[in-house]
């Protein structure tokens, strides 16, 4: 389970329910994400898809919404900060905070719905995850 905030307040929880898909909560409607392939992501509420994130290569995934295109981009493969573009700019970033801590720190734009910010949040959650398992392993 995770937990998420906006400057101090809390936003709700974020719970893995299978390997790579989570629920959480907005407004008390209810999302999910689930694995499509292991190169895509769906955001789903009750409403129907929300958003979609496909992978270009391991550097950068492509987020489809309702109100455009978005893509997350790991500038450097020596770090695990992750940015957000919007139009090729940068507008956003998700970055761990600190290195051997637990937590993390995301700067996304508010003008994007919160259930896009965690969905994008949870895309990027999932590539740690990878890495640390592929690391592990080796």
């Amino acid at each position: 389970m995770y937990e998420f905030d906006e400057d101090g307040r809390s936003l709700g929880e974020l719970r893995q329910v299978r390997r790579e898909g989570a629920e959480f909560a907005v407004d008390g409607e209810a999302l999910a994400v689930q694995r499509e392939r292991s190169k895509r992501f769906l955001l789903t509420g009750p409403g129907g898809t929300v958003a979609t994130a496909d992978r270009e290569t391991h550097r950068r995934w492509v987020v489809t919404t309702k109100t455009g295109r978005l893509e997350l981009v790991r500038p450097s493969f020596w770090r695990s900060a992750w940015e957000l573009h919007r139009g090729g700019a940068p507008v956003g970033r998700i970055e761990p905070e600190g290195w051997l801590n637990t937590t993390s720190h995301a700067d996304l734009p508010a003008d994007l719905p919160l259930a896009v910010r965690v969905f994008l949040y949870y895309v990027v959650l999932v590539q740690w995850e990878r890495a640390n398992a592929a690391a592990a392993a080796s």
